[in-house]
């Protein structure tokens, strides 16, 4: 027996079902009825940024400079966040992070040093390098319903921080996506901030590929 007849699928079946119509339909919603106003939200947008997570930044950004032409990035050792939180508990974050244009896109890589407690550990864990999270950035007045619909949806939020009036969480989508997805609050800081990355790849002559930031 095939393996074609063992599932039934003798001959000429396939092509009955698609003739006649017989092939499994999507349930339609009764006459009348809409489709949820929620079923299609949140609504994240274009992603902000790719961030990977990698053991060696300066290592990294040698073969991306090298390999892909990206760069240049700029390096901020021990980000100094604040109210580092997981799910409510006092939690560590402690990485290195250095962030770079890549063709149209920007990307951070980031090099942990201290993380806990478990959950948060095991966010970041895994074979390196590989893309961590997602980042989009969401208007102030939206950010609150988006990160209560992705926690509703099964992407629970399990770290949240501030760096100044960049306000953050981190959400667990790896079992849909194979990757977390970061929520940003928009803010003129964050814009600025990503404006300088872009800048700097214009016209660049690859001098100095990786740059310190104070």
């Amino acid at each position: 027996m095939t393996e074609l007849q063992s599932d039934g699928l003798v001959e000429g079946r396939w092509v009955d079902r698609i003739v006649r119509g017989s092939t499994p339909q999507r349930e339609e919603l009764p006459k009348g009825d809409t489709v949820p106003e929620d079923l299609f939200r949140p609504q994240l947008g274009h992603p902000h940024h790719y961030a990977y997570v990698v053991e060696d930044i300066a290592a990294t950004v040698d073969r991306l400079v090298d390999q892909l032409g990206a760069g240049p990035f700029f390096f901020i050792q021990r980000v100094p966040l604040e109210n580092v939180l997981s799910r409510g508990e006092p939690a560590e974050f402690v990485h290195n992070s250095a962030f770079g244009s890549c063709g149209d896109a920007v990307i951070e890589l980031i090099e942990a040093v201290s993380l806990a407690p478990e959950r948060v550990e095991k966010g970041f864990s895994g074979p390196r390098p590989r893309i961590q999270h997602v980042a989009y950035a969401v208007p102030p007045t939206e950010v609150a319903e988006v990160r209560s619909s992705l926690d509703e949806r099964g992407l629970p939020q399990y770290l949240s921080s501030q760096l100044g009036a960049v306000d953050t969480t981190l959400h667990d989508a790896s079992a849909v996506l194979g990757h977390d997805i970061e929520i940003h609050v928009d803010s003129e800081g964050l814009r600025g901030f990503f404006a300088m990355v872009r800048d700097a790849a214009e016209g660049w002559d690859g001098s100095q590929p990786l740059r310190p930031l104070e």
